[in-house]
């Protein structure tokens, strides 16, 4: 009888570990398939091509709307969909659709955070085809880094009717540089138009365990002055947003230079900052995560500064910047007379993990830790943040122009 017990309890072993062994296989066959890619891709090639509006998806609105509505979704870290976490985040951006209603939803990055990347995109593609919410994103530090390639998810989105994104030119670095032209029906003009910048992942031998982040390059730049000499040779006075991933350091000049008098650095060479607020929550940088020369608050910024804040005050056309990366930052505002802004962040499977400190956080003693309670993510005057979404209401009229205003909605106002 022992014998008979021993032969069957191997005999269930062998078949839970022959079914293990089977799914794994199965999950690195499809992982060869989607992380395949090409040496070099793209839509065009940017040297040598004349700005031509048809090279970009594009977003037509009603002939008499006089404002645009963009809304931004900042890290949903998606993982398979059907978590609970997943529901609540799906649950929110719905909700944010339906109530919000706007021409269309950016997300500036870190869509998923999943093993399973192919089947997150796919599902949340499917999610926003069902409600015909038209949507782009550019990519995130945590977008490519498991089963997909930026060129295999393209080949997946480039499908969908509601998706406007494209993986912009092959001689430019990254793989979501491009822009989304708006125009009013009828029209042949662009009345607006928003810039995605691909800000990478991690530098050349970098990896994520390092938090020293990717930053733009002068092809990137390059591109910038091309798309906006493209634009501004349709329409001189079009104003535009920039949308990506990873923060540039200016984000942290203004945190400083709101401080003043009271600031740690030197703030004389930092440039005026008005209507500033929000938090910086994120842990302060230790020595090794230190790029600069004290600049040690919670911001984690591009590992070079290659001179994007400047290229886009001297073009004039982008009057804000929306990043998202460091999910307990809200801080927002005009740095000079660009504003930069933190999107709220949409994801539940983002820190903070928990919604309030717990059994498990005391035992494993992170109960005041940021990235572990929420209950500690708190605003200017003590009071919890929420999950939620950024708007950006922009003025298409005559006379108020590429005005805006930007604000949040927390999960519990969208009722």
């Amino acid at each position: 009888m022992r014998v008979m017990k021993r032969h069957t309890g191997l005999k269930i072993f062998l078949g839970i570990l022959s079914v293990l062994l089977i799914l794994l296989a199965v999950y690195f066959i499809r992982f060869a398939i989607h992380k395949n890619e090409p040496d070099t891709y793209g839509s065009y090639k940017m040297e040598g091509q004349a700005f031509d509006l048809s090279l970009f998806p594009s977003l037509t609105i009603d002939k008499e709307c006089e404002s645009l509505r963009v809304m931004q979704i900042a890290d949903p870290q998606i993982k398979f969909g059907f978590m609970t976490h997943d529901k609540k985040t799906m649950d929110l951006i719905d909700r944010a659709i339906r109530t919000q209603k706007p021409h269309i939803c950016v997300v500036t990055g870190d869509l998923t955070m999943s093993l399973f990347t192919y089947d997150a995109y796919k599902y949340f593609a499917n999610f926003m085809e069902e409600r015909e919410q038209y949507w782009t994103l550019t990519w995130g530090n945590h977008d490519l880094e498991f089963d997909s390639s930026a060129y295999t998810l393209w080949n997946l989105l480039k499908d969908y009717k509601y998706c406007l994104f494209d993986v912009g030119p092959s001689d430019v670095k990254g793989a979501s540089n491009f822009i989304v032209p708006v125009y009013r029906a009828d029209e042949d003009v662009p009345a607006y138009a928003l810039i995605m910048l691909d800000s990478g992942m991690y530098p050349e031998g970098g990896g994520g365990l390092s938090w020293i982040y990717d930053h733009f390059d002068a092809s990137q730049l390059g591109f910038y002055q091309w798309a906006i000499d493209g634009l501004q040779s349709l329409n001189p006075d079009i104003a535009t947003s920039l949308y990506f991933h990873i923060p540039i350091q200016e984000f942290a000049s203004m945190y400083y230079a709101n401080l003043g008098e009271n600031s740690p650095v030197d703030i004389t060479s930092l440039l005026p900052v008005r209507d500033v607020n929000g938090t910086v929550c994120e842990d302060d940088k230790d020595a090794e995560e230190c790029i600069d020369e004290g600049y040690t608050v919670g911001i984690y910024y591009q590992g070079e500064n290659t001179g994007l804040y400047d290229l886009v005050r001297q073009y004039g056309s982008t009057t804000a910047m929306f990043v998202g990366h460091d999910h307990a930052n809200t801080l927002r505002g005009f740095y000079g007379d660009i504003y930069l802004c933190y999107g709220r962040c949409a994801g539940y499977h983002t820190y903070p993990l928990f919604e309030k400190a717990n059994w498990l956080t005391d035992l494993l003693g992170v109960s005041d830790a940021i990235y572990f309670n929420q209950e500690m993510w708190k605003d200017a005057h003590g009071v919890p943040y929420e999950k939620g979404v950024t708007i950006m209401d922009v003025s298409l009229a005559d006379a108020t122009y590429g005005e805006f205003i930007v604000y949040d909605k927390a999960d519990s106002e969208l009722k």
